[in-house]
């Protein structure tokens, strides 16, 4: 009976790990909007790229063509997006997704690592609004004035936002996080 109890959970936990691993899976989502399931590969040289089971060769993945891509090994999702600085979509890591998004654009200057939030509402037309680096192309004051207007439209989080005064990244992620979910951010 106890043999049998064992091969019964043993059974269970290798369903339930075949499901979980099989519900986290690569995929890209065209520009058409098609989500395509595939796997996702990382060259060191030649650019992210994808390949379904009907594709004979792998195939770069172009912020014209894809709207955004999911590499489940990494739990990272990218999405094509266009600055106000930029003619062509980018790819950006997003950070928070919802009625307000945050993406996160990193730039490397020699041996520094600058982080640089960039946020939208309803739209993948994103504003600059944060850096880790000396500044940005609009002064900090019409920055917070962006973030404060997005909130507006739910009182409690914008109260919250008047309230602390604070335009931390942390504070901006635990905002947007409680705007779009309703919940406060329990971690980061």
């Amino acid at each position: 009976m106890k043999t049998l109890r064992i091969i019964t959970i043993l059974y269970l936990l290798t369903i339930v790990l075949a499901t979980s691993a099989h519900a986290q899976t690569d995929y890209v989502i065209t520009a058409k909007g098609d989500s395509i399931p595939c796997k996702i590969s990382m060259p060191f040289f030649g650019g992210i790229k994808y390949k379904d089971d009907a594709m004979s060769e792998p195939k770069k993945i172009k912020p014209e063509e894809i709207k955004q891509y999911f590499i489940a090994r990494k739990n990272l999702l990218e999405r094509s997006v266009q600055t106000d600085s930029t003619l062509k979509p980018v790819f950006m890591t997003v950070i928070e997704k919802g009625k307000i998004n945050i993406y996160e654009s990193i730039i490397y200057s020699g041996d520094t690592q600058i982080a640089i939030w960039y946020i939208s509402k309803d739209s993948d037309d994103v504003i600059a609004l944060k850096t880790s680096g000396l500044s940005l192309s609009k002064p900090r004051r019409t920055r917070k004035d962006i973030l404060a207007k997005m909130l507006m439209d739910n009182k409690a989080v914008y109260n919250k936002y008047k309230a602390d005064d604070k335009f931390t990244f942390k504070q901006i992620r635990k905002l947007v996080h409680w705007y779009d979910t309703g919940h406060p951010l329990t971690s980061h």
